[in-house]
């Protein structure tokens, strides 16, 4: 028969538990609301700078001449993709459901395919999920780290990654670069997904589209279909000057909407699963609770027996 001071005990337990898993839900609420609100107005602007440097783009390279001794030139030309880069973008910490555990299994499985296809797999690792993860489980070369910001990221850390991305591609350490990330869709969905970065002739179009492994490195979607009318731009003082200044922008803001994905994506995933804890440990109580009352019952049951079969013993 089971004890019932263990029983109170784990009931108390499971209390101090579900008080905790309560509190985590309703935490992470407040937060998840912050984090939709900080995407939704990011959204606006990433959308329209994406067009802006898709035109400029698009109007600059009609003179290549003009474009000469541009820093970030080297960043539109397709190379073949022998060294392939990625960025995994994971949190910081756990008790977030299957929120990491999917997009490190993704990672795992994206270096799998790479492997196989006879390339070279080097991966930027943000979070310290995937960062202890791939320090444990992988030999694969890391670009770069940084952990301890996915719950707030900000600009400033989009352009670290952007710079060090740069840097890479330019020193010919990587031939191409996507972002494996979630994509926030509700407080309940969300998806992992592949964003093509560099080179930035493949992703001057369809930032927010999922692309398949063999299309690293290798997408290229024009901006206009041809015969279609659109207005002539003048780039002022030059369009060198002009791409100069707007890709290190577009670069940034592509990997800060991705972060800000992942935080609201990685508060929503917590803030089910802490509903689910806190759900599960209510039923975990009703049913300790039945089976202290049945043993309690049963104690007193036998206790009247004790009494009764004493009483006719003495007569």
């Amino acid at each position: 028969m089971p004890n019932l001071k263990d029983i109170r005990r784990r009931i108390k337990s499971v209390r101090n538990t579900q008080k905790i898993t309560q509190a985590m839900r309703m935490v992470a609420a407040a937060k998840v609301k912050r984090a939709e609100a900080r995407l939704k107005a990011a959204r606006p602007f990433g959308e329209y700078l994406e067009s802006v440097f898709a035109s400029v783009y698009q109007e600059a390279s009609r003179n290549r001449r003009s474009l000469e001794g541009t820093r970030y030139l080297e960043l539109f030309n397709p190379r073949p993709p022998q060294k392939v880069g990625v960025v995994v973008i994971s949190s910081d910490r756990g008790l977030c459901g299957a929120f990491n555990a999917t997009i490190i299994r993704q990672a795992f499985k994206l270096e799998r395919s790479i492997r196989e296809r006879g390339l070279s797999p080097s991966f930027y690792l943000v979070g310290r999920k995937a960062a202890t993860a791939f320090q444990r489980y992988s030999d694969a070369p890391a670009l770069g780290r940084m952990v301890d910001m996915t719950a707030t990221p900000s600009s400033h850390d989009a352009d670290v990654i952007a710079e060090t991305l740069t840097q890479a591609f330019l020193s010919g350490e990587i031939d191409s670069i996507a972002i494996l990330s979630t994509h926030f869709k509700s407080m309940i969905s969300y998806r992992a997904m592949m964003t093509p970065v560099l080179p930035l002739q493949g992703s001057i179009t369809q930032l927010s589209s999922d692309i398949a492994l063999d299309a690293i490195g290798d997408r290229v979607n024009p901006m206009f279909s041809p015969g279609k009318a659109h207005p002539q731009l003048e780039l002022e003082p030059t369009p060198a000057l002009a791409l100069e200044r707007l890709t290190p922008l577009y670069l940034s803001n592509i990997l800060y909407i991705r972060l800000l994905e992942s935080a609201a994506s990685e508060l929503a995933a917590r803030m089910t699963a802490m509903a689910s804890a806190t759900s599960n440990a209510a039923d975990i109580i009703q049913k300790l609770t039945l089976q202290y009352n049945k043993a309690r019952q049963a104690a007193i049951t036998q206790e009247i027996l004790e009494v009764v079969s004493g009483a006719q013993a003495l007569a």
